[in-house]
């Protein structure tokens, strides 16, 4: 058991970053939920109408997933080197890779929602389709305006800073459940607008929780703030932010345009809209089920991401380890609730407790509650393995159990054998558990640690120019450990490599295809050291 890293100093780590996030997760959830419970009040068409804004708007929001990973796994190796210039420098360059990436999803998104809210909705009432495009329009107005959270969360996550996050999700919830039920319901002097009322009220809600974020970003003793340096576009770290985030991205993406087809196959169903409106309602409720999950999982990017910035390997098995050992049980126990208050859970979102509704939404959380523990193992797995800055490995596992097999069998059970909205229930939990395989697979392979190496500054400008036994014997016998100092800081410029702890200092460079060490005298001017100019890497 002490090998996998279930000793109680690591799980307590785990549970200390693990547990503001889920409060923030949960928040930023209530984001949306509050759209769905608000819809709920009017009708079931309306329901059904914020069903399939959610899906369309999650097509292209999932693509900032390629900021936020990418900004989490850097922020959190650069505070692992314990280097406040490179952590700096990565939350500028973030934010300026975040207002870009927000401003091209708010134009994709005023082009593309009237066509793929057209294509989705298969019933013969058009009335959700209609009452969901002028709330989408609102949305994706403010799009910048999340982009910016959720990166400058990120970063802060990454870091190992979690309960500011907190602190942005729980100003952003209460103001969003303000703002939408005075527009939604028209209460004082508000307008009464209906379900375009939520989007305005949620894009009002996430500009304030934006501001926030950018003010706390520029205070000095926060522990990532943008610092002094230049804003210029940074060709390296744009790169690396998004050669981190685009399997992310991607992988996000082909989960959610997988979900546009499975829409189109409920509402295809005798269920109809009535099923799109058990399907949001049921997708609601679970995504409120996940906040455990990936809380866990951010604690298992931060934890783990850090230590292979101070390239302490053993650390990053055990941060990983416990972070699955947690998930899976608090997993486990979220699908028994699930199973035993599905008809509790489903009436809160649909006080009409409409049949239909209430019948598929009730099925829908009993059986996917099975899928629970496998999505743990997802979640977290896929976590640690974006702290190495490792991301295809989940990508993967989405493409397949998405696309080759959520949406044959979903379309084969629902239609093909006609067991309705039930087959694509059991279509989903299929498909999760071939995820969970994937990224299983790739992590007890460990090949991960050289993602994060080959990714690294220190590997790109110095250790790719010498030798695999020598750039072994140096990660080894000198990285590890004056790492595993907790006074020691690495920085990295084209000078070399340089070491620092209290009472001395010294620079490893390339030199003739080999590593010198050279000691670094009080006025940071180096000196040759003789027995570092052998080019042997000594311990």
């Amino acid at each position: 058991m002490h090998r996998l890293g279930l000793d109680g100093a690591t799980i307590r780590a785990v549970w200390r970053l693990a547990l503001p996030v889920i409060g923030a997760n949960l928040l930023v959830t209530l984001v949306n939920v509050v759209d769905v419970f608000f819809a709920g009040r009017l009708g079931p068409i309306e329901v059904a109408a914020v069903g399939l804004a959610t899906s369309v708007r999650l097509l292209l929001l999932v693509l900032l997933m390629a900021v936020s990973s990418g900004a989490m796994a850097l922020a959190a190796q650069a505070r692992g080197s314990r280097d406040p210039e490179a952590l700096s420098s990565v939350a500028r360059q973030t934010m300026l890779v975040a207002v870009a990436l927000g401003s091209l999803l708010t134009v994709a998104g005023m082009v593309v929602s009237g066509p793929l809210l057209a294509f989705m909705d298969a019933s013969d009432d058009p009335r959700a389709a209609a009452i969901a495009l002028p709330y989408l329009l609102v949305l994706f107005s403010g799009t910048v305006f999340t982009a910016v959270q959720i990166a400058g969360a990120s970063l802060l996550q990454g870091a190992g800073d979690t309960v500011r996050p907190l602190l942005l999700s729980a100003l952003a919830t209460v103001s969003n459940v303000v703002f939408t039920w005075l527009l939604v319901f028209g209460i004082g002097p508000f307008p009464e607008l209906g379900v375009p009322g939520a989007a305005v009220g949620t894009v009002a809600a996430r500009a304030l929780a934006m501001g926030a974020t950018l003010w706390l970003l520029t205070r000095s003793t926060t522990v990532v703030h943008f610092g002094s340096g230049s804003w210029r576009p940074s060709r390296a770290i744009w790169r690396d932010v998004l050669a981190i985030g685009w399997p992310a991205g991607l992988q996000s993406l082909a989960y959610s345009s997988a979900g546009l087809l499975v829409m189109r196959i409920v509402t295809s169903t005798p269920s109809g809209s009535l099923g799109a409106a058990a399907l949001a309602i049921g997708l609601q409720i679970e995504s409120l089920a996940f906040m455990p999950g990936l809380a866990i999982s951010v604690a298992a990017t931060s934890l783990v991401g850090r230590a292979l910035g101070a390239w302490q390997l053993r650390d990053a098995w055990r941060a990983g380890h416990a972070a699955l050992a947690v998930g899976v049980t608090v997993m486990s126990l979220v699908a028994v609730v699930l199973f035993v208050a599905a008809e509790p859970l489903v009436r809160a979102f649909d006080p009409s407790a409409h049949p239909q509704v209430l019948r598929d939404g009730v099925s829908y959380l009993r059986i996917n509650a099975l899928a629970q523990p496998p999505l743990a193992l997802f979640f977290v797995l896929s976590g640690g393995l974006r702290g190495a800055g490792d991301t295809r490995p989940a990508l993967t596992g989405t493409v397949v159990g998405r696309w080759f097999v959520v949406l044959p069998l979903a379309w084969w059970w629902a239609l093909g054998l006609g067991w309705g909205v039930v087959g694509v229930w059991w279509a989903f939990v299929v498909g999760l558990m071939v995820q969970a395989a994937f990224v299983a697979v790739s992590w007890w392979r460990g090949a991960w640690p050289h993602v994060a190496l080959r990714r690294s500054r220190v590997y790109r400008e110095h250790l790719v120019h010498v030798g695999e036994a020598e750039r072994e014997a140096f990660l080894r016998d000198v990285r590890a450990v004056t790492m595993a100092r907790p006074d020691a800081t690495e920085r990295v410029d084209r000078a070399g490599i340089v070491y620092r702890w209290p009472g001395g200092a010294e620079r490893w460079r390339v030199s003739g295809g080999t590593l010198v060490r050279e000691r670094i005298d009080g006025r940071g001017a180096g000196e040759g050291d003789p027995e570092g100019a052998t080019g042997r890497v000594l311990p």
